[in-house]
């Protein structure tokens, strides 16, 4: 295998670690904000929800 097809496998397999890291913790928030709904602190788990929503549409 060449040296850029090397390269280019390294870094898919980065970005892969990365989306990765990023989907455990969105679904950590996710939870998070269930367990708000569920004690009746809607309006925290709302402001969880936006900045979740936030941070994953400016990506």
């Amino acid at each position: 295998m060449s040296d850029e097809s090397m390269l280019k496998i390294r870094s898919l397999e980065s970005e892969l670690r990365d989306r990765i890291s990023e989907n455990r913790e969105l679904r950590q928030e996710a939870g998070r904000a269930l367990r708000l709904i569920e004690r009746g602190n809607i309006d925290s788990a709302i402001t969880l929800l936006r900045r979740l929503s936030l941070s994953v549409t400016e990506k």
